[in-house]
């Protein structure tokens, strides 16, 4: 059975100038800065009543490295109503011999990393409830290794 994705959560790109590509989908498209991340050094933006929709960051950072040769696409990610709707998307991965890359706790949202045939990157996650007050406090985006054999934290 395929996983029940909810809908597309964000796409990352990988950006030659952060600022003019922050400015365009800023001022040409109406998204609000959410957060700058000096210390990772990206740029998540919103729109209206969303959490981050666009994730830029610099070229070559994080691993950023464009999905194909000339394409600036870093990894679309797909998000899942529920925690337990997450916990269930990495079985029906394993279960069809994806390899999971990682599983990571960015402090507002755990996801899971893994990649297409085509080896475009793909993420699966899941965004606590209390998302806005975490980016609200500073997120400090850590990004933490987890396993799903530690007790579920309960969210829903």
């Amino acid at each position: 059975m395929p996983v029940k994705i909810d809908a597309i959560g964000h796409c990352a790109i990988a950006a030659s100038d952060i600022d003019a590509m922050a400015r365009f989908y800023q001022n040409v498209l109406g998204f609000e800065v959410l957060e700058r991340d000096p210390d990772h050094g990206g740029v998540f933006l919103n729109l209206e009543g969303t959490s981050h929709t666009i994730d830029l960051f610099p070229m070559g950072m994080l691993g950023t490295k464009p999905a194909s040769v000339g394409s600036p696409l870093v990894h679309i990610a797909f998000k899942v109503a529920t925690y337990p709707a997450l916990r269930e998307a990495h079985v029906t991965l394993l279960d069809n011999q994806v390899e999971v890359q990682a599983l990571l706790d960015h402090t507002n949202q755990r996801s899971i990393y893994f990649s297409d045939p085509e080896d475009n990157r793909l993420e699966i996650y899941f965004e606590k409830p209390n998302w806005a007050d975490i980016f609200k406090a500073g997120r400090a985006d850590e990004d933490h290794p987890f396993s799903f054999d530690e007790p579920a934290p309960g969210w829903d």
